[in-house]
């Protein structure tokens, strides 16, 4: 097959680009041929080799509204419009692709679903979560231009069987095609650490990575550590993660007496995350809302213990007091509980981590999510005449 993955970044650090980085390179393993297209400013499609080194396509997609200069936009979208979606069209056309993947749908991609009335093209949207619910929540209303990115899609895939219902609470009509297809990792990515700690080592630390926002839940981190940091001066509390509100979260461990214990890290590489997950003493993720957890399989891919909240889809990942513990969310006490409890318990901590590691390496290996991507597009896959008939291809739910 040729397949045209559609992201709105170009490399960028994150869960988004860390899912398609892995799915391309699957699918290229597995003798597939992939493009990518990545928004860009230029009004002149460029086709060049991308980050991830793959060929790929550069081309702005303007909107007849949005900012800055709203008016400006309303007036010259007529004569831009034909000029970019020419462009496209005929990208799409010259590398043969037959089936369009777009991750993080934005508005702007709804040049896609025009694409897929002109050309016979499969058109495939896949939803990580913030993308569609910034915020944990839905928004108060869904633009036209991504209805009809949603009415025009073959197929619309979810990280988790929780947030495939929460879709369908939104759009009903897509019931037939969507799927649930769970993250994954690459294993010699988060290959287990052959020794426990590296000499260099100089304190314990509790470890979180997670945007700094507020449904994130770093607030809750901070009050349900506080007791283990006062109780233990040698242990910290290490926090991955950029975001706004990491002024009001500093100032709220300083206010809580545990700033010098506590240390917010900014953002880190691949390669960092992985260091700082293999040294912990235990992974912690206070989310009020989640998609899916990649980070909580990257954690238990390093053999480390994970304390998290029971929302979204993460008790689709850990088993309660199997393979993690899982609490309330905005319940600090909760949260102290559980730490305390794998900290005080070095058998359970054992436990947690042998069997988190067996689950990501049964459950999610991403060889498991690109394959379940590749039945699907597959099953989309069939001669048609030209121009493609808009009728929708039923796809049974891939195994979870």
């Amino acid at each position: 097959m040729k397949i045209l993955i559609v992201v709105p970044w170009d490399g960028q650090a994150g869960g988004v680009v860390s899912v398609v980085s892995n799915l391309a390179n699957y699918l290229r393993s597995q003798g597939h041929e992939i493009f990518f297209f990545h928004p860009r400013k230029t009004l002149w499609l460029k086709r060049k080799s991308t980050t991830l080194g793959f060929p790929g396509g550069q081309l702005r997609l303007t909107m007849p509204w949005g900012k800055p200069y709203p008016f400006l936009r309303m007036l010259v979208f007529p004569f831009l419009f034909p000029l970019l979606i020419a462009q496209l069209v005929w990208f799409i056309r010259s590398t043969g692709v037959q089936i369009v993947n777009i991750h993080y749908p934005m508005d702007s991609l709804c040049y896609f679903a025009l694409c897929r009335r002109l050309l016979p093209v499969r058109l495939v949207t896949s939803i990580h979560g913030s993308d569609v619910f910034p915020d944990g929540k839905p928004r108060r209303a869904y633009s036209q231009a991504f209805k009809f990115l949603m009415r025009a899609s073959d197929l619309v895939v979810l990280p988790s069987e929780t947030y495939r219902k929460r879709i369908l609470g939104i759009f009903p009509k897509c019931h037939d095609k969507t799927v649930a297809i769970h993250n994954g990792v690459s294993p010699e990515q988060f290959k287990p650490a052959v020794t426990r700690r590296p000499a260099t080592a100089e304190f314990r630390y509790l470890l979180s990575i997670a945007a700094l926002v507020e449904w994130k839940g770093i607030d809750i981190l901070l009050r349900g550590a506080k007791p283990l940091l006062d109780e233990d001066p040698s242990l910290r509390l290490l926090v991955v993660g950029e975001g706004p509100l990491r002024g009001e979260l500093a100032a709220l461990s300083s206010a809580l007496g545990i700033d010098r214990q506590t240390e917010f890290l900014g953002k880190k590489d691949a390669a960092e995350i992985a260091t700082l997950l293999h040294n912990c003493e235990v992974f912690v993720h206070c989310s009020r809302a989640e998609s899916f957890g990649l980070v909580i399989i990257e954690a238990l891919a390093c053999k480390k213990p994970v304390v998290t909240t029971a929302v979204g889809g993460i008790p689709e990942i850990i088993e309660h007091e199997k393979c993690g513990i899982l609490v309330e969310p905005d319940n600090p006490a909760a949260l102290t509980d559980a730490l305390r409890r794998v900290l005080a318990d070095s058998r359970l901590k054992t436990t947690l981590a042998e069997a988190g590691y067996a689950r990501v390496m049964e459950k999610f290996c991403f060889s498991r999510t690109g394959s379940a991507y590749e039945t699907a597009f597959a099953s989309l896959v069939a001669p048609r005449r030209w121009p493609d008939s808009p009728a929708e291809v039923p796809v049974a739910r891939l195994e979870r």
